[in-house]
């Protein structure tokens, strides 16, 4: 049996609930403040004096913090990591919400980020018509040998009144609710805090900040240096955000042209059977089109074609094809499929320049539409107060969302009954 299965739905109240969320911004505020004071070379490095690159891939830099050879390492050791990646800020937090179980599941396949299984247990503040990347959650994550129970948060903030931020905060909290599975399967529950900021950086190029604490209950050097690296490896996730956006948004621009399916709107996979995932290869015909849907290249010796876009089922050529990868849920809505699929260039540009605030505001409105059970069309007729301009389709129109959760009740000094994250200056992280 799954341990998700073992999880229960914690009673929260609503006072608690408004604590929770409390503490999600002042984290966020708390770590903006450090991004702010944080000494970086002309290059933009970390200080080499207090940080040691552990890791290293592409523009991005993991660090650990360096202590002396008198001082003992710190039982919490600090890990930071800086670089850029390219996209726009509003794709990367596209990548980083994930509001189901399944979408957890998919965004885990996405980053790499080594998470073995997952699960949202409680829902606090859910994305509105108006800020879709605004999300405050208690999830669960299992990784090798150890769990984790932490108030989630993403969104996108405004600093000194005009430069935008956008940060995703996991921070360690105890819910007497959630069961410890380390005597019945040998899970430990870690603690830990760790806030991502992004900050577009140039129009094409978004810098990211990550930096948070780890508890190892372990004084062996060597045991401890391990598990440095394998969480310097998990961090390298959060740099991998736009790709996760990217495969969402491909899933999106199939569903649009195939049509919604029951449930979609929920994750963003466009496959609910396995046959969605078979590859869609035109039969032969004497009707068949022989030329590519992009270049209008005849079929030849020197070019093939023999494929047909994903997305529009347009033959295309050799020379236009693009090779992406799809993830999806298989019917079991716990295995992840990965298959390689084919996309002509014109719809990889459609994709790569879609307004994702559109399609963030386009889901939300099918996920209401489905969980309240009523036609779309009154959706829209509902939501005609303002138009959203977007790349992809004229306008949609919005209203402001507004989504409660049922809350039970139990006391919030129980979610911090585990010592809290300690500062390096001795200031409690939240």
């Amino acid at each position: 049996m799954r341990l998700v299965h073992l999880l229960p739905e914690p009673s929260i109240s609503r006072q608690d609930c408004n604590m929770l969320q409390h503490l999600a911004d002042t984290l966020a505020g708390h770590n903006i403040s450090q991004y702010n004071t944080l000494v970086k070379t002309k290059d933009g490095r970390a200080d080499p004096q207090r940080w040691r690159e552990v890791r290293r891939r592409g523009n991005v830099r993991i660090y650990s913090e360096r202590y002396t050879s008198t001082a003992q390492c710190p039982a919490t050791p600090q890990l930071l990591l800086l670089g850029t990646v390219e996209g726009k800020l509003e794709e990367i937090m596209y990548g980083a919400v994930a509001t189901t179980d399944e979408a957890m599941r998919i965004q885990s396949a996405c980053t790499k980020d080594n998470v073995r299984d997952s699960k949202v247990l409680y829902e606090i503040v859910q994305p509105s018509f108006h800020d879709p990347f605004r999300t405050v959650a208690v999830k669960w994550r299992l990784y090798e040998g150890r769990d984790y129970v932490s108030l989630d948060a993403t969104g996108i903030t405004q600093v000194r009144g005009y430069e935008r931020v956008g940060y995703s905060i996991s921070h360690s909290v105890a819910l007497s609710d959630i069961p410890s599975f380390e005597r019945s399967h040998g899970i430990e529950r870690g603690n830990m805090s760790v806030c991502a900021l992004y900050r577009q950086k140039t129009p094409n190029t978004v810098e990211c900040y990550v930096r948070g604490f780890f508890d190892f209950n372990t004084k062996n050097e060597v045991l401890k240096n391990m598990s440095l690296q394998t969480i310097a490896t998990q961090w390298s996730a959060y740099a991998r955000k736009n790709t996760c956006a990217l495969a969402k948004k491909l899933s999106w621009r199939v569903r649009k042209n195939c049509g919604w399916s029951s449930q979609s709107s929920r994750t963003y996979s466009f496959a609910d059977d396995l046959d969605d995932f078979v590859a869609r290869q035109r039969p032969a015909s004497s009707n068949e089109p022989t030329r590519c849907s992009v270049c209008h290249k005849a079929s030849s010796f020197l070019v093939s074609i023999r494929r047909t876009c994903t997305s529009c089922e347009l033959p295309v050529c050799s020379k236009c094809v693009v090779k992406k990868t799809v993830v999806a849920l298989a019917p079991d809505q716990h295995t992840i499929l990965e298959r390689k699929r084919s996309f002509c260039v014109s719809c990889m540009n459609a994709v790569e320049s879609c307004d994702v605030m559109s399609i963030a505001r386009e889901e939300l409105v099918r996920q209401l539409e489905e969980e309240n059970d009523e036609d779309i069309d009154a959706y829209w007729a509902r939501l005609s107060s303002m138009t959203v301009n977007s790349s992809c389709y004229s306008s949609i129109a919005s209203r402001q969302s507004s989504l409660t959760s049922s809350y039970g009740s139990f006391n919030l000094a129980e979610i911090f009954n585990r010592p809290s994250l300690i500062g390096r200056g001795g200031s409690d992280l939240a």
